[in-house]
């Protein structure tokens, strides 16, 4: 590290090294990609929150329709 790096970014690649001594890859591996989830749901909700007043969110099924298309149908034995 030289003298221009700043003192978080130094602070920062400390505990990556730290961690990666402790931290088994595969946990890490797990860690990112719930990082990532977590990163994109949070964009999701941010991209919903800043649509237009006028444009309409998409409409979801009423929940009468969403019973009766989940609902299994009568077979007849016989």
């Amino acid at each position: 590290m030289d003298d221009s790096t700043s003192p978080v970014a130094r602070l920062v690649e400390e505990a990556v090294r730290r961690l990666g001594q402790l931290v088994p890859p595969d946990a890490a591996t797990h860690f990112i990609n719930a990082q990532r989830e977590m990163v994109l749901g949070v964009t999701a909700l941010i991209e919903r929150a800043s649509q237009p007043a006028g444009e309409a969110p998409r409409r979801r099924r009423s929940p009468a329709t969403a019973a009766r298309a989940r609902r299994p149908r009568r077979v007849s034995v016989d």
